[in-house]
C-alpha cells in the first residue's frame, strides 16, 4: 500500500537471528548495511546450502554404494563417522581462495607474496598419500583429516552444527525408510567450481 513503509528488524525486532544482529552493539558501535549483508551471505551459503549438499551429495553416495548403506542400517552408531566420510568423499565445498602472506614454493611452483591461490579441497580430500583407497567410500574409515571443513583460523564456525544436522537426517532417514530408492534417473549437479551440489534428488522412499 502506498505510504505504508516496510517493516525493518531494527525498528521491529523479531525473535530471530537478523535481529540479533541488527541489535547487536559493541561500544556504541552497531554494524553497518553493509556488514550485516556479508554476515549473512555467510550464514546463507555456509548454513544452509552446504548443509543441504552434505544431505543430498552423502544420500546419493550411499544410494552408490549399497553395501555401506547396508552397514549404516546394521549399525547406526557408525552414523557420525559416515557424516565424516561423506564430507570427504563428495565435500559440499570444492574450492576455495587464498593469498600468499610470503614467497613460497609449492611442489616445485613458486608462489609470491599476494599471490592468489586456488586450492582444491575436493582433490585433497581424495590425496592417496594421505587416506587408504581415497575413491572408495568406507562409513567406518578411522584416519579421517578431510579438509571439508577448514582448518586453522579458517575452520568452519558451524562445523558443530553441520555436523549436527547431517547426523539426524540420515539416522532419521535410515530409521524411517527400511527402503530409499533413486528415481528419475541420474541427477544433475549445479555448475559451479566453489560449490558442489545437486540440482535435485527425487527418492521414493518406503517404510
Amino acid at each position: 500500500m502506498s505510504g505504508c513503509s516496510r517493516p525493518t528488524r531494527p525498528n521491529d525486532p523479531r525473535d530471530d537471528i537478523i535481529s540479533a544482529l541488527a541489535q547487536a552493539e559493541d561500544g556504541g558501535e552497531r554494524l553497518s548495511g553493509r556488514e550485516m549483508l556479508n554476515i549473512l551471505r555467510v550464514l546463507l551459503v555456509g548454513g544452509n546450502e552446504t548443509t543441504t549438499n552434505l544431505i543430498g551429495n552423502g544420500m546419493l553416495a550411499l544410494l552408490d554404494n549399497p553395501d555401506q548403506l547396508a552397514r549404516l542400517r546394521a549399525d547406526p552408531d557408525l552414523v557420525p563417522g559416515a557424516v565424516e566420510e561423506l564430507l570427504r568423499f563428495d565435500s559440499p565445498a570444492q574450492t576455495t581462495f587464498r593469498r600468499a602472506l610470503t614467497d613460497c614454493a609449492l611442489n616445485g611452483f613458486e608462489v609470491r607474496a599476494r599471490d592468489n591461490v586456488a586450492v582444491l579441497i575436493g582433490a585433497a580430500n581424495r590425496d592417496p598419500d594421505v587416506f587408504e583407497e581415497p575413491d572408495r567410500l568406507d562409513v567406518g574409515r578411522a584416519h579421517n583429516p578431510h579438509l571439508s571443513l577448514g582448518r586453522g583460523i579458517h575452520h568452519c564456525l558451524g562445523a558443530p552444527l553441520a555436523r549436527l544436522e547431517g547426523r539426524i537426517a540420515f539416522e532419521m532417514l535410515l530409521e524411517r525408510f527400511a527402503r530409499i530408492d533413486l528415481i528419475g534417473g541420474r541427477p544433475r549437479f549445479h555448475n559451479g567450481i566453489v560449490l558442489r551440489g545437486l540440482r535435485s534428488l527425487p527418492l521414493r522412499c518406503r517404510s
